[in-house]
């Protein structure tokens, strides 16, 4: 798979927008209309000589079909002109949108599908788009309506599948949700216990919706069963819409761009969770701003996104926005993104060689002729190499991923960033090991260590499971206060986790857990240097008596590590989050390896 930029707003929006937008295009420019006409016609052949195949265009954007359909023969033509030059194309459906001024001539009671606010007024599209709202997820009409847009686009449009944009849910306080949260609220065991009520019938939606307490953690039950509501709600939705297409086309791919989904604010902001909502998933997109490189001494990367859709066992487009604005300097080193992806088991995406520009013929020919080799050299590498990247990973350290728990606690969440980061720049393979409350987790083949970085909130199965997994010899590293909390951040009298490991061989202990200042992910990622360089993690792992088959020196910590099991021995991909500066001196096994600026792999047999 190769992804590539699929022109997926219709002119309608443009021209309402009517100002710099999507491709940056001015939207009410006289030569938008001319630009998706040649797209129609000609992009398929020039994708195809790039070794592009893979797209989502432009269908569906919310502004009621009586409208869109104006342009679904142009849409089929290009959908019909992909195929024919061996271009996979996903039918670009708007999940959080309404044009309500538009649509009301179609649909008179459209303000009735809008989310509201506290107020009951409707959700506008990023606070700032007064003609954009968003829609309640629990209004069966909108649903419907939905899935007859996603019945035309695979039964008459030719789609190979359906990619939802902004696969997210706003706070809706709508008589719809109120009354579904109280039919949520009614079901839930233990009360009385968890709330201090049995009756909770006069609760209604939190009406300030306020992630965090001075901790950074969320202890209010309401809070806490509000954010389960919400995630299981929208995971619902995409179950249902995934049956729906499936019954339509057996084979079409559902996909969905959950955004930055490692964000700590997702069970408020956009009641995700992204492990649940996987289960309707074929094919995940991770949009954000994270174009790999580094800045004084900060590294943007995309290694949570990518390693966490891997290790979900689903491919990732992890789309940067920022690659639109790629400076001189990142030009010059263009496949650093495609080599990430495709370490990290993502899709190698290029979104920018096909963007227009305001001249004839629409792409910049300067770019095209300076990418096209890159490409072809691209390409040749990854098909003379492909076992190299499609043999098993080896993660000997996987770090607990508690994906219920991360939705209440902040503190938890810069724990993991910092162990994360830690593991990065000093070249240890790892890997996730996701647990939800009621199934801890499966231990993949190859784990040595298991790292329980600062997860405050743990259950009794998740502490059970690292208990067995300690007493049966597997290495284990817990710091700060990990499972001192229950699932829903209810403290307990002893931590049961120290309780159950008590004695456990190979277990480090350690009361403090890993920091990095600031660390925050969202749209950017903004995560410092760990204080100590990550020294003492280092050494819980040589406590534990953990080693590498392998020896590593002189290598940056700008460098990252991922590594494949063959039946030979090992392959190390390395990547430069600095390309600027070219990595020279590395050695693997006392060999020195040529001098790289962007990527490079190396291949050690077991004896060696």
């Amino acid at each position: 798979m190769r992804w590539t930029f699929g022109a997926h707003e219709p002119l309608t929006m443009y021209r309402r927008v009517g100002k710099k937008c999507t491709g940056g295009i001015d939207g009410n420019a006289r030569w938008v209309k001319d630009w998706l006409d040649w797209f129609d016609s000609d992009s398929p052949a020039l994708m195809q000589e790039l070794g592009l195949n893979w797209l989502h265009c432009r269908f569906y954007k919310g502004m009621g079909w009586e409208v869109e359909k104006e342009d679904f023969p142009n849409v089929k033509r290009f959908v019909d002109n992909c195929h024919a030059h061996g271009v996979h194309a996903l039918a670009y459906v708007q999940l959080n949108t309404l044009y309500p001024e538009i649509m009301r001539h179609e649909i008179p009671d459209i303000e009735s599908w809008q989310a509201v606010d506290a107020g009951g007024h409707p959700i506008v599209w990023q606070s700032h788009t007064y003609y954009r709202t968003t829609p309640c997820i629990h209004c069966a009409e909108w649903e419907e309506y939905l899935k007859e847009i996603c019945t035309i686009a695979l039964r008459d449009g030719g789609f190979d599948g359906i990619m939802f944009d902004n696969a997210y849910s706003s706070p809706c306080c709508c008589p719809r949700c109120e009354k579904s949260f109280q039919e949520y609220l009614a079901s839930l065991p233990d009360k009385k216990e968890r709330f201090g009520f049995e009756d909770l019938s006069g609760f209604s939606i939190p009406k300030r919706f306020t992630s965090y307490n001075s901790s950074g953690e969320i202890r209010e039950p309401l809070m806490q069963a509000w954010i389960d509501w919400r995630t299981r709600s929208l995971t619902e939705l995409f179950l249902r819409l995934r049956a729906h297409i499936k019954s339509v086309n057996p084979n079409a791919i559902v996909s969905a761009n959950a955004l930055t989904f490692r964000n700590a604010d997702l069970g408020t902001e956009q009641g995700i969770n992204l492990v649940e909502m996987m289960e309707a998933l074929d094919l995940l997109i991770g949009q954000n701003e994270h174009y790999p490189g580094c800045q004084d001494g900060r590294i943007t990367s995309r290694i949570r996104e990518l390693k966490m859709a891997r290790d979900l066992g689903k491919p990732i487009v992890a789309l940067c926005d920022s690659d639109a604005k790629m400076t001189p300097e990142q030009e010059r080193h263009y496949l650093l993104p495609l080599y990430e992806d495709l370490m990290f088991g993502g899709v190698p995406t290029d979104r920018t060689v096909l963007s227009p520009k305001p001249i004839p013929g629409f792409v910049d020919r300067e770019k095209l002729d300076r990418r096209r080799p890159q490409l072809s050299s691209f390409n040749r590498f990854v098909k003379e190499n492909e076992t190299l990247f499609t043999a098993p990973v080896y993660a000997p350290v996987r770090l607990l991923y508690p994906e219920h728990e991360m939705l209440f606690s902040q503190s938890a969440q810069e724990s993991l960033c910092a162990a994360e980061e830690i593991l990065s720049r000093r070249q240890i393979p790892w890997g996730y090991l996701i647990s939800t409350p009621w199934r801890p987790f499966d231990v993949p083949e190859g784990t040595e260590v298991i790292v329980v970085p600062g997860l405050l909130s743990l259950s009794p199965a998740q502490v059970e499971g690292l208990a067995r997994w300690a007493r049966n010899g597997g290495k284990l590293i817990v710091t700060g206060d990990s499972g001192r909390y229950d699932p829903f951040n209810a403290q307990y009298l002893v931590n049961p986790l120290l309780t159950a490991l008590k004695g456990a061989p190979n277990t480090v202990l350690r009361t403090e857990a890993d920091r990095v200042s600031p660390a925050k992910l969202g749209w950017t990622n903004n995560v410092g240097v760990p204080a100590d360089g990550g020294k003492r993690l280092l050494e819980d792992l040589e406590q534990t008596g953990f080693r590498l088959p392998f020896t590593l020196k002189n290598c940056p910590q700008e460098v990252a590590l991922d590594v494949r099991k063959t039946t030979e021995g090992y392959v190390l991909h390395f990547l430069n989050y600095l390309p600027s500066k070219p990595v020279k001196g590395l050695k693997v096994n006392g060999k020195t390896v040529a001098p790289f600026s962007e990527y490079t792999f190396v291949k050690i047999s077991s004896n060696q």
